[in-house]
């Protein structure tokens, strides 16, 4: 049975898209009505605001961590195309290597999505400045965290802990949570993760079957989720799992096909 909430939160995005639609063209109009008090003038064609990004639900902006112990700052993103997310330490770019492994996913630019991306420190000074930055086509928005750290522990106790810590289940660190898209096109839902130990991905479908790849639905060796010739049939929750042996993690993706656009 399709989520009534998953597709109320379509409905708010699709709303959230025309808003930003609805507020170009009223600019607009009010130049085409400037245009014609003037002789002999064309008028302004109106442009469509398609592209926009927000950080809907930021990170918080301070968060206290403690030396030997892990912290996750979560940060959420919408935007029209998809948006994707990376992170900053200082103004510099955090490179995980989990991540460069992973394939960037493709965006549509028609499409519109509800992004979550988590972030794992393992290690931080006091002060340290974490930003989230959320990027759609040309438009981004950030939002920062200040880490306050408490030394509690003497530091031999405190690298003992980090030398001999207990591993822990996978974390999945970057999936959509809503993502509309036009029926025909090809989609990849992400689903990047975190783990200290070797783990597996594997998705449902919106059916809650298992998926083996074929010629129109694969996972990639990323995780994700590829899906090409997007068809009405696709919409519903998609669900990854990663799972180690210390334990699983999953996410949800609510799709939702949407009618082609006339050109």
């Amino acid at each position: 049975m399709i989520n009534l909430v998953s597709l109320l939160v379509a409905a708010a995005l699709v709303a959230a898209q025309f808003s930003f639609e609805a507020n170009a063209q009223i600019d607009n109009t009010k130049v085409d009505m400037d245009n014609s008090l003037q002789g002999n003038l064309l008028p302004t064609q109106r442009r469509r605001l398609r592209k926009y990004v927000r950080v809907s639900i930021p990170p918080p902006e301070r968060a206290r961590f403690v030396s030997g112990k892990r912290l996750e700052l979560e940060c959420e993103a919408m935007g029209s195309p998809a948006p994707s997310v990376h992170w900053l330490l200082n103004d510099e770019p955090i490179i995980d290597y989990e991540e460069e492994a992973n394939e960037i996913p493709s965006s549509h630019p028609s499409n519109l999505a509800r992004l979550t991306s988590k972030l794992i420190i393992t290690s931080a000074r006091d002060g340290d400045v974490f930003t989230c930055v959320a990027t759609a086509g040309i438009k981004e928005d950030s939002a920062s965290t200040t880490i306050y750290s408490e030394e509690s522990e003497t530091p031999q106790l405190v690298t003992l802990e980090k030398l001999f810590s207990i591993p822990s289940k996978p974390v999945i660190t970057t999936f959509y949570n809503d993502v509309l898209q036009e029926i025909g096109t090809t989609l990849i839902l992400p689903c990047h993760v975190y783990s200290r130990t070797e783990h597996q991905v594997f998705w449902q479908d919106n059916q809650s079957e298992l998926v083996y790849s074929n010629s129109r639905i694969r996972v990639l060796p990323s995780g994700d989720l590829l899906i090409t010739g997007l068809r009405w049939a696709d919409m519903g929750e998609w669900t990854c799992t990663a799972k180690n042996m210390y334990g699983k993690d999953s996410a949800s993706t609510f799709l939702y096909p949407t009618k082609p656009r006339q050109q």
